[in-house]
């Protein structure tokens, strides 16, 4: 009998299996009979990456066929794993192979060599790194690789940028109330990192600059995040409302969209999926009910329906009289 599955189980069913299924392998190649019978070991361990691999490749794609250069692609991860992820002992009999060897160095170099291609062709019509580099990995890796250089270049290079305001639109900012409890954790964090990479560094120093490189990194993005909070504030023209919370949100609302001004969202209704709460560390001061859902983007590079927008702005009544001198559906409640 077949069982059926939540399109969300059947998700999470092509990543954790195939990684199961190549986390078992691996662990086999450690075992003393791999390392008895290396070649065969190799062989196996080779099959099993490259099937899982190309399985759940098929099993994501719509109507489980896959273009070939995803297809490709799952054999250039699956080429990568088979060389670094083995035992000593069965990745020198992969080594002793030179077919199989120039079957999976000539893969990887095919995907990217496409890949490549197609990211320089992409890059020229659009003119989008995102677009580009999606092209050679998941897109929303590619999303999440871009959004942190921008974050890194933000916090390193861009001091005192100007406000980013379109012409025609009207900017209310957010982040005099936020950016000072935000430089208060980044203060406390600056300590903790020092506390902490002293008493590492006595224990072990690799470890502790690994803790140091990775703390900084973290350093920067707070950083980062106080300026874009700054340089993106929220703004209103006269057919959308770009709700904006810095790097973390960019959301597009259509004014024809917004029903009603809400006197306050209660704490469980700001905690609903389809509420765009942008209020951090605070209450909201304007409140809205939409209409019909809207869709918006997240963080990481999908997206989601709210049906409900919770902001603090700094002029929230120069923001909401804005709001209904222009738009006479919208009412207040």
């Amino acid at each position: 009998m077949a069982i059926a599955l939540a399109p969300a189980a059947r998700r999470f069913a092509t990543i954790l299996l195939p990684v199961f299924a190549i986390g078992i392998a691996r662990a086999l190649t450690f075992s003393d009979w791999a390392a008895a019978n290396a070649t065969i070991g190799a062989l196996l361990f080779a099959w099993i990456v490259a099937d899982s691999l190309a399985l759940s490749t098929i099993a994501k794609a719509p109507e489980k066929r896959p273009g070939v250069r995803a297809l490709l692609g799952a054999f250039a991860a699956a080429s990568v794993v088979i060389l670094l992820g083995a035992a000593a002992p069965v990745r020198a009999a992969i080594f002793a192979m030179p077919p199989l060897l120039a079957a999976l160095g000539l893969t990887v170099v095919a995907y990217f060599a496409w890949s490549g291609i197609r990211a320089i062709s992409f890059y020229r019509r659009e003119r989008s790194a995102e677009a580009a580099l999606g092209q050679v990995v998941p897109h929303r890796l590619a999303h999440l690789i871009v959004t942190e250089l921008g974050m890194m270049h933000l916090a390193l290079f861009r001091w005192n940028a100007p406000p980013d305001v379109p012409h025609g639109a009207l900017a209310f900012s957010y982040h005099r109330y936020l950016n000072p409890m935000i430089a208060t954790l980044l203060a406390l964090q600056v300590c903790e990192l020092a506390l902490v990479h002293f008493f590492v560094m006595m224990w072990n120093p690799l470890v502790a600059w690994i803790l140091l490189a990775v703390s900084v990194g973290g350093v920067l993005w707070l950083i980062a995040l106080m300026k874009s909070f700054r340089i993106k504030p929220v703004l209103l023209d006269d057919a959308t409302l770009r709700v904006r919370s810095g790097a973390m949100v960019d959301a597009v609302i259509p004014r024809d969209a917004i029903a009603r001004v809400a006197p306050s969202f209660d704490a469980d209704l700001r905690k609903r999926k389809d509420t765009l709460d942008t209020a951090i560390l605070s209450a909201p001061n304007v409140c809205l009910e939409l209409s019909s859902p809207v869709s918006i983007p997240t963080l990481f590079g999908g997206s989601r329906d709210v049906l409900r927008v919770a902001m603090r702005l700094e002029d929230s009544a120069g923001f909401l009289r804005e709001l209904a001198q222009s738009e006479g559906q919208v009412s207040s409640v």
